[in-house]
């Protein structure tokens, strides 16, 4: 099971006859909407319960479905990574578990850059996806290896594409990890795993 499926687990479970998984969730993507600086991709709005969250990612779509979409399904694609994450950051958003709906503001890139510096310290980095800006920042300490990090860092793309969900699995439990961007925070909330975003907007 890999970190996506326990998460729906989970979630299925804490809201089994709620009738929440009967409820509708739409995804669109928001042209020239906020993402966090951190990562690359388009802005994926997910409605839901009257909220609305939003994320990057490189697998964009536009569908409507039922909650209960994830239950039993096998995420087995980037497109079917996303959807999951994005229902399950809608979900806590809408239960109150978390208050992360979208990216910082503009002009906070400085401010997270770093708190997250700060945060990793000296130690090794490997960069678990598509992160331009802190292949540039963080140019002295990233590794090419995951095996030669201290610290693994995930933005959601790293949760989306098949070889991030794959670094994922292989060093979950071995490697400190650091999920980043409003993209990850449900699944953060829902399996306690270590989430950066401390100016996403509530």
């Amino acid at each position: 099971m890999n970190i996506i499926e326990e998460a729906v687990k989970i979630l299925e479970e804490k809201i089994s006859g709620s009738g929440c998984d009967d409820g509708v969730v739409s995804f669109r993507i928001k042209e020239e909407g906020r993402i966090c600086p951190f990562t690359r991709g388009e802005c994926l709005e997910t409605a839901y319960g009257g909220r609305r969250v939003f994320m990057a990612t490189e697998y964009p779509f536009e569908v409507k479905t039922k909650i209960s979409f994830m239950y039993n399904s096998g995420f087995d694609n980037g497109v079917k990574r996303t959807a999951a994450c994005a229902i399950i950051n809608s979900l806590t958003d809408f239960m109150c578990f978390t208050r992360l709906s979208s990216a910082c503001v503009e002009g906070m890139e400085k401010d997270c850059l770093l708190k997250l510096k700060e945060n990793i310290g000296d130690r090794k980095v490997f960069l678990n996806g598509n992160m331009p800006l802190l292949e540039e920042e963080l140019r002295s300490k990233t590794v090419e290896s995951p095996e030669d990090s201290d610290l693994i860092i995930v933005p959601a793309g790293g949760l989306f594409s098949d070889s991030g969900i794959e670094i994922i699995e292989k060093y979950r439990g071995e490697k400190e990890m650091i999920f980043t961007g409003p993209g990850t925070a449900g699944i953060c909330n829902i399996l306690k795993l270590n989430h950066f975003c401390p100016f996403g907007k509530k």
